[in-house]
């Protein structure tokens, strides 16, 4: 009895997996409800950038760095999302993406994640 169970499962796994074949040569096209979801979503998460960008600030250049630059820097962050999203959300529809297309028309990121020393370590010759 054992036998004929693991024999079955067998089979039916065997069967299933033939037809659970990944298809990469077309990739995946976004549609209506990916942008829709995303426009949603960067409305709905927009004041998070606000926090973002003053704790990765405070974690590599400091308090007084985070609470200045990374405000001024986490609220043009959110105004942007907020903007992006409202225009997604509006235009779900109709696809407006490069090549008329459902992609997001978000910018990549700016930052160059390059770290710098503050205050350099050398400061007799900083200048």
């Amino acid at each position: 009895m054992k036998f004929r169970i693991a024999l079955v499962a067998i089979v039916l796994t065997m069967a299933f997996a033939a037809f659970a074949r990944a298809d990469i040569s077309m990739p995946k096209q976004d549609t209506f409800y990916d942008k829709l979801g995303r426009g949603i979503a960067n409305i709905a998460l927009a004041p998070a950038e606000i926090f973002d960008s003053i704790y990765t600030l405070n974690e590599l250049e400091g308090p007084t760095v985070a609470w200045s630059k990374g405000l001024v820097q986490g609220t043009s962050r959110a105004v942007q999302d907020i903007g992006i999203g409202t225009f997604e959300t509006v235009t779900s529809p109709i696809p407006t993406g490069p090549g008329a297309t459902y992609e997001t028309n978000k910018q990549r990121p700016y930052d160059s994640m390059v770290v710098n020393e503050y205050p350099p370590g050398d400061l007799k010759n900083f200048y």
